[in-house]
């Protein structure tokens, strides 16, 4: 029998493959922001752009739509 808990158990078995759809679920939507707002990277973003993301991501309730406005936020703190 296993001596950690479940969830330390499935998060350390799942941690590689939950980073690979990290980043796809990140490339995929930092791809369609910069394609929706004609810029080149999300550095690129005005501070008006980076506000229209946190509002989409606020209205979504969860989803990997959502994650990906997380992630993308997170990359301009």
């Amino acid at each position: 029998m296993i001596t950690q808990s479940l969830d330390k158990f499935l998060g350390d078995r799942t941690a590689s493959a939950m980073k690979q759809v990290e980043d796809r679920i990140y490339r995929e939507v930092s791809e369609g922001i910069c394609e929706y707002f004609g810029i080149d990277g999300i550095r690129a973003l005005s501070i008006e752009q980076i506000k229209q993301i946190q509002e989409a991501q606020e209205t979504r309730d969860k989803g990997f739509v959502k994650l990906g406005y997380n992630l993308v936020l997170r990359q301009l703190r």
